[in-house]
C-alpha cells in the first residue's frame, strides 16, 4: 500500500494550481492575489469531490474541498478539469466564480 499512497500523493501535486492556493478559506484565497496584482478578472474557483482508495481491503474517500483564486476563467475551469480527473469519483460540487 505505501506505493499507492506515495502514487496518490505524487498525483495530487501535478494537479496543485500554479497560482496561490489557499486551501479551504474562501475569504483568503483571492484576498492576497487581489491586491497585488494589477489584473482585470479575478476568479475565485471551488472544488469539492472525492477519490476512493482502498486500504487493506477498506474503501476510505480521499475528499478535497478547495478554494484558489485565479486571474482568468479558462484557468479556473483548467484547475477544476485536472481535480476532477483525480478526485472525481465521489461527485462534490465545484464553481468559477468571477470576482471583477
Amino acid at each position: 500500500m505505501p506505493r499507492v499512497r506515495a502514487g496518490l500523493i505524487a498525483a495530487c501535486l501535478l494537479v496543485l494550481p500554479t497560482l496561490a492556493q489557499a486551501g479551504s478559506e474562501p475569504a483568503r484565497a483571492c484576498a492576497t492575489t487581489g491586491a497585488a496584482l494589477p489584473v482585470s478578472d479575478l476568479v475565485l474557483g471551488h472544488f469539492r469531490g472525492g477519490r476512493i482508495v482502498w486500504d487493506g481491503g477498506t474503501p476510505l474517500i480521499v475528499w478535497r474541498d478547495d478554494y484558489t483564486c485565479f486571474t482568468a476563467m479558462k484557468s479556473c475551469k483548467a484547475w477544476q478539469r485536472d481535480m476532477n480527473a483525480v478526485y472525481g469519483n465521489v461527485e462534490g460540487d465545484r464553481t468559477c466564480m468571477p470576482l471583477r
